[in-house]
């Protein structure tokens, strides 16, 4: 007697795309790590190669040439697959979505319906208006065609519209039986009006928003709560991240209208098994390229969603040897990001724009213009050269010390000389206050320090 198909998931319910203008998809790749304090080596690594006409699979696989622009220099997309997983009556565990199982169930690859809604309403969230929405609908759908995601909005010229990018059903085989679905992002192109009436502006794609229906050409951050048409100050942060010209006194930006073809949203599959209707649904997002794939941010994402999984405390006072390794990473992740930077330029006290926190401190509060840490110290080799050692001597003193340094969460608002300097030091967080690390990933680097203190004195 076949299982029973109890419950839908898409894996993973997260996918995040990176925006590429070339018409072939970036090939899958891994990072090793063979130097220790070196950069991660990026090896090829299996891929999917999906025909476009048909939605059938094929296998490529190494060897061959990791390369991030195509022919013609075009970056190359990064092009997330969703697969469907399924849960059996009387089961906890999850396996694939397959061809058999789908016949076990008397139901085919056609059966499953598919539905995805992207949009991008940057332009909405700052001036309160729902027609400056862009969103893009595919309806319910079967077929293994490449389904657009066509950005309509309201407030848009007549026949209109923002390419998002698209998905696509991919077409399961006998040798790849897998129920799959691809997400390839836009080109990550810029779309108009132009900044003045008769003019042109190179960087526009298209000229698709009309300054007559909508008040995205114009608007600026209010400063006054007062004032504010959405009835609460949505301004952005960091401030001038949108394209414009600055206003009279210098406070904000007068937008020119322009928009790009990121988005996130959500896709949805539903599937009937024996008169019952089964759903699931993940999320996908598209954003910049990585300029740095061989190099990792010390916080991420995943670090903000695993702290809002196990929350910021560990299960056990004592580190595991999982959260030791954890720790490691961490220190790698914070050496690759400080080789990413130039330290003597952040740490400059000046006014000009380009610089780090100092500047942003003396901007956002007045505080006297001082640079961080003592110039002879912030050359970005000697502190290249300081996490290196940490990474190197991970099982001395050193991850004390480091353990020491870190900013709680708490004290990203302290802007006295002692909090400033605390590590992450230079950077600040998506609030414009000085990075912390998360609580959880604090928490791991200090009980892997008093792990190594108890182990050199034989506790």
């Amino acid at each position: 007697m076949a299982k029973k198909v109890a419950e839908l998931r898409i894996l993973p319910p997260f996918a995040i795309a990176r925006l590429g203008s070339s018409e072939d998809p970036m090939d899958n790749y891994k990072l090793e790590i063979t130097d220790p304090i070196g950069a991660r080596q990026i090896l090829p690594a299996e891929t999917f190669v999906i025909d476009g006409n048909t939605g059938e699979i094929s296998l490529k696989k190494p060897p061959f040439e990791v390369n991030f622009r195509d022919a013609k220099g075009r970056i190359r997309p990064i092009s997330p697959f969703l697969e469907v997983w399924v849960r059996f009556d009387g089961d906890d565990n999850l396996v694939p979505l397959t061809m058999e199982i789908l016949a076990h169930a008397k139901l085919s690859p056609a059966d499953l319906k598919w539905n995805v809604e992207v949009a991008n309403i940057k332009a909405f969230r700052r001036t309160g208006d729902a027609n400056d929405r862009v969103i893009a609908t595919t309806g319910s759908f079967s077929h293994h065609q490449l389904q657009p995601l066509k950005g309509s909005c309201k407030n848009f010229r007549k026949n209109k519209s923002i390419p998002l990018g698209f998905v696509q059903y991919v077409k399961p085989s006998d040798a790849f039986p897998e129920i799959r679905l691809r997400f390839t992002p836009a080109a990550g192109k810029v779309y108009g009006p132009p900044p003045e009436k008769g003019t042109t502006d190179p960087n526009i794609a298209d000229d698709v928003y009309d300054p007559q229906k909508g008040k995205w050409k114009g608007y600026f951050d209010p400063w006054d709560i007062k004032t504010d048409p959405i009835g609460v100050r949505r301004a952005t942060n960091p401030a001038q991240i949108y394209a414009g010209s600055p206003t009279d006194d210098g406070n904000s930006v007068v937008s020119y209208g322009y928009l790009d073809d990121e988005c996130d949203g959500i896709v949805e599959v539903e599937l009937k098994v024996n008169g019952k209707k089964l759903s699931a649904y993940a999320r996908i997002a598209a954003g910049p390229p990585t300029f740095a794939p061989d190099s990792m941010p010390v916080r991420t994402v995943g670090d903000e969603l695993e702290q809002a999984m196990f929350g910021p405390d560990l299960e056990d006072e004592q580190a595991t040897e999982q959260e030791i390794a954890e720790v490691r990473d961490i220190v790698r992740r914070a050496l690759e990001t400080v080789r990413l930077m130039n330290t003597a330029q952040m740490n400059l006290p000046s006014k000009q724009r380009g610089v780090g926190m100092a500047r942003m401190d003396f901007l956002d509060v007045n505080r006297a213009l001082e640079p961080i840490v003592d110039p002879a110290v912030a050359d970005s080799l000697a502190i290249r050269a300081r996490h290196e050692r940490v990474l190197l001597a991970l099982e001395s003193g050193s991850l004390a010390w480091f353990a020491r340094v870190l900013r709680d969460y708490d004290e990203v608002g302290d802007l006295s000389d002692e909090k400033r300097r605390k590590m992450p030091a230079l950077m600040r967080s998506a609030d414009g206050r000085h990075l912390a690390l998360t609580r959880r990933q604090v928490n791991k680097v200090r009980a892997a320090a008093e792990y190594y203190i108890n182990l050199a004195e034989g506790i």
